[in-house]
């Protein structure tokens, strides 16, 4: 044999044996042993999510639509005004208020200054107790007329600030109901919106599990690989008599999570401990219908095809229920489509 041909013949053997054997590898890929393990068992709602904020802001007095300052979609912060209504009348009302405070605390003034010169003349005895009396009289209604006068102050005040509508939280305006030039009155829907800061998962319970479910549980709500926890579980007392399902409400904190109200999620209901054998899911290749996995054989890995089950995402990692073709204790590549790279090279 030339020995050119035998070098690129040993080459090659070489070649096969590092493939063959992971202690010959430049990295061992990392080995995963397969346990049969006891786990938390879930059950998926399908469920949406809603803000927790979301109204429908109506009129407070009367009066025109002077201006619209926000429209759909836009974004508004807490106490932005969104509507500003006509308030002619309503300043009218401050200044005769106003006006009426004047009198009634000059009135006032006037009764207290003769109920003081009054007191020291009755206990004189130069003042009969009647015209004391009726004096201290005066001076007690002069003070609840101040009173009452200003109270008048504080409520036309409180309309004129009623003209300026604003947003009670900081939001996203869903829907405009009335136009520049329209009379309103109480009670008059304005403006429909939602804040984005504070959201939560609704889904309809099946009754099978109301027992099992109550506002300690361990509740969690998954969209994608993302998983977040309960913050607050809310489980209604009652169930709806068509259905006969109990509405169930999950706060999770969503922020920077890329959820918005209206998505669908799943709602992951804790329904006690199963056994279950689990691999992540970089150690499995799809082809199909078909899942495999690599199992390590004495130094070699070899293909096995395997049956899995459920998928389940916590934090930033994934793991797959096996359901057949594994046995406790097989050694597994966590990352399948690695060995597979290396054997092709």
């Amino acid at each position: 044999m030339k020995p050119m041909r035998l070098l690129r013949l040993s080459q090659m053997c070489l070649a096969a044996m590092t493939l063959a054997s992971p202690s010959l590898w430049a990295q061992a890929p990392a080995i995963i042993k397969v346990e049969q393990k006891s786990y938390p068992n879930w059950f998926a709602l399908e469920a949406k999510m809603e803000a927790v904020n979301q109204a429908t802001i109506s009129a407070q007095t009367s009066g025109r639509v002077q201006s619209i300052e926000v429209d759909v979609n836009d974004y508004v912060e807490k106490g932005d005004i969104i509507i500003q209504l006509r308030n002619k009348q309503q300043r009218a009302t401050v200044a005769q208020a106003q006006a009426g405070l004047s009198q009634a605390q000059a009135a006032n003034t006037d009764a207290q200054s003769q109920l003081k010169r009054a007191t020291p003349l009755f206990e004189q005895g130069s003042l009969s107790k009647g015209q004391y009396d009726t004096i201290k009289a005066t001076s007690k209604a002069t003070a609840a007329q101040v009173k009452a006068a200003q109270a008048l102050v504080e409520q036309a005040k409180e309309q004129l600030a009623y003209t300026q509508i604003r947003a009670p939280y900081a939001g996203i305006v869903k829907a405009r109901l009335v136009e520049v030039g329209e009379t309103v009155n109480p009670g008059t829907p304005l403006m429909t919106g939602l804040s984005l800061n504070k959201l939560r998962a609704v889904a309809d319970m099946p009754q099978r599990f109301a027992p099992l479910v109550n506002q300690n549980s361990d509740v969690k709500v998954t969209h994608g690989d993302k998983t977040f926890a309960a913050q607050k579980v809310t489980v209604f007392p009652y169930a709806d008599p068509n259905s006969h399902s109990f509405k169930i409400r999950v706060d999770v904190n969503t922020e920077n999570a890329g959820l918005f109200p209206g998505m669908w999620v799943k709602m992951m209901l804790p329904m006690g401990d199963t056994q279950a054998m689990r691999i992540p899911v970089s150690s499995v290749i799809r082809q199909g219908e078909v899942s495999q996995v690599y199992v390590q054989q004495g130094d070699q890995f070899q293909l096995r095809q395997v049956r899995l089950g459920q998928t389940h995402h916590q934090d930033d990692a994934s793991s797959v229920d096996v359901l057949a073709g594994l046995n406790d204790g097989d050694l597994v590549a966590q990352d399948a489509y690695a060995v597979m790279a290396a054997k092709e090279i």
